[in-house]
């Protein structure tokens, strides 16, 4: 039976709506989720003032960002350059970062309220675990490294302060990309990592972290852990942190990054994910990148914050995502039909 002319003409004029409009919605109704289910810790993460700061360094960071871009990509007329990725992308781009922020404010609420919801059941699993795989506790075998006090404190910053930086920056990439594909798949891979791992993988596995065992159990299982870092020398600074973290738990008090979670470990699920991506746009900055996704790895084990065995579920999980992600991607005919396109983040 034939359809009738008029009909089959509607039917292939049907408005469909696009990937990154359905992945605007899932976000939006992520952070809507939040908000109602959480209204306090959300307005207490979205409105805490390191957040806004950061905020308000994104837009520089953008702008700077463009303008280092102009001036590789056109170096004889960077303003055009800068001009034309506005016009292109601007909207889009900036979209894409105000979802960001709001949905960031989201995880936050998440990862407190869950903390506090769900009991930390499986350390004692997990911390066994990991003595067993790695035959000792694996914090012992990273302290066992001869790492310099400056290194120490090197190490420090790029895992407590330099990963949300590289964050911003991949997702600002990401954001500005003329690569729809890759744009996609990377936003794609990003909520679902949220969504799979920030939420449901969390309350599976709710666990507070070696640095938070002793406190939470009330016992003295990694007693020599805490002296390490206490004799370290960015290692007070991390047990500040922990104060920190710790005091929020115990308050129930959202601020920027409360929320104490081991497994999984996003810091180290992050930084696979933006190696993932950067070597999919550059072997050279891929390569970067996967150094150091490396070490916020070593990091995670070496300040406390995560048992061994919490990374490599994050490396897994994300790698599956990743692949997934791809397969949403090449579905859209859209992608395939640019999939052959220039590689350069910045045609």
């Amino acid at each position: 039976m034939e359809m009738a002319p008029d009909l089959a003409e509607h039917s292939a004029i049907r408005p469909r709506l696009a990937p990154s409009a359905k992945l605007a919605c899932i976000a939006l109704l992520y952070a809507a989720v939040a908000a109602c289910l959480f209204p306090r810790s959300y307005l207490s993460a979205f409105g805490d003032t390191r957040l806004v700061l950061y905020y308000l360094l994104l837009p520089p960071m953008m702008l700077v960002g463009l303008a280092v871009a102009g001036m590789i990509n056109r170096p004889k007329s960077p303003l055009s350059f800068v001009r034309e990725k506005l016009v292109s992308r601007g909207i889009g781009a900036i979209s894409t970062i105000a979802i960001f922020m709001v949905c960031v404010a989201a995880f936050t609420a998440y990862k407190h309220d869950l903390s506090g919801m769900v009991t930390f059941f499986a350390d004692p699993w997990l911390a066994g675990v990991d003595a067993a795989i790695h035959f000792g506790d694996p914090w012992r075998w990273t302290r066992s490294v001869p790492v310099p006090a400056p290194i120490d404190r090197v190490l420090y910053i790029l895992y407590s302060q330099f990963w949300i930086i590289q964050v911003a920056m991949v997702v600002l990439l990401a954001a500005w990309l003329e690569r729809p594909d890759a744009r996609q798949r990377y936003f794609v891979a990003l909520m679902t990592m949220a969504i799979v791992l920030g939420l449901c993988l969390r309350v599976l596995g709710s666990s507070a972290g070696p640095i938070f065992y002793d406190r939470i159990f009330a016992g003295s299982r990694f007693v020599d852990l805490m002296s390490a870092l206490k004799d370290s020398n960015a290692g007070p600074d991390t047990l500040k942190i922990s104060d920190y973290l710790y005091a929020s738990y115990t308050t129930n008090r959202a601020v920027v990054g409360s929320g104490i979670s081991a497994m999984p470990s996003f810091h180290v699920a992050i930084v696979t994910l933006n190696a993932l991506f950067l070597w999919s746009l550059n072997r050279w900055v891929g390569a970067a990148a996967w150094a150091y996704a490396a070490v916020i790895m070593f990091g995670s084990v070496y300040f406390g914050w995560h048992y061994a065995v919490d990374g490599y579920v994050s490396i897994l999980a994300t790698l599956l995502i990743w692949r997934l992600a791809g397969h949403v991607r090449s579905a859209d005919p859209d992608a395939r039909r640019l999939k052959a396109e220039p590689a350069s983040p910045y045609r």
